[in-house]
Formats: C-alpha cells, structure tokens, sequence
C-alpha cells in the first residue's frame, strides 16, 4: 500500500553512490521527514515516490531501498495515494475537503448544463 520508504544507512549509502552524491548531500537534497528513532524517509505517506519518473518508473531501481524492493509501486495507479491520503486525514482536513469537491462538482454540473442549454438555442435556431 502507498505509504512511507523508510530507509535505512545501507540504503542512504547506495543511493548516493548510484546518484554520485555524499551521503550528506543526499541526505540533504531527498530526505523528506526524520520521525522519531532516527528513522528517515524518502517518501512521505501521502506524496508520489521522488524517484518515480512521470513514465512511472524508478529511476533509482538498481539502487532502490529495501523497502522498495518488496513493492512494485509503478503497478499501482494514483487513485492508491490518493487513499492513503484520505484514511490517515484529520476529519476536519476532510470536511474541507469534501466541500471544495463539492463545489467543484457544482461548478462542472452547471457548466454542463450551460453547454446543454447553449446546444439546444443553436439546434433551436437551425430549424
């Protein structure tokens, strides 16, 4: 499932070699969160893979971290972040949320029945 990619010091050292980087450099240009336990990550639970080119590929695959090497996340389509994001959303997060979706699907609706509306005049008018 969408989630984070931790990665361990074996990890970080690969990556910054295939990428020919320091191990401080890399650390400086991709880790994205240090949660508690001197855990780090790559990848943050609710965003696409750094790594993951918009072909849906890993660019970094010879050298991907253990935690990529069980999952094949260019398999999955987008709709899996997009869950990931909604179940570990705060319930206020998602009430705003769901109002801008609504209103978005308002505004279409009524675009689409504008466009109906203007359809019919024209058919109206060539008859």
């Amino acid at each position: 499932m969408a989630g984070w990619v931790e990665v361990s010091r074996a990890d970080i050292r690969r990556l910054a070699k295939f990428l020919e980087l320091t191990v401080r450099e890399f650390e400086a240009k991709h880790i994205v969160e240090h949660p508690r336990g001197g855990r780090k990550r790559i990848k943050a639970v609710d965003k696409t893979c750094q790594f993951l080119s918009p072909t849906r590929r890993c660019t970094v695959y010879r050298a991907r971290p253990n935690d990529c090497r069980g999952y094949n996340c260019w398999d999955h389509a987008d709709e899996l972040y997009d869950y990931a994001r909604f179940i570990q959303m705060p319930s206020a997060d998602l009430a705003k949320l769901e109002a801008r979706e609504t209103k978005a699907e308002r505004v279409e609706h009524e675009k689409a029945l504008a466009k109906r509306r203007r359809k019919r005049l024209r058919d109206a008018a060539r008859t």
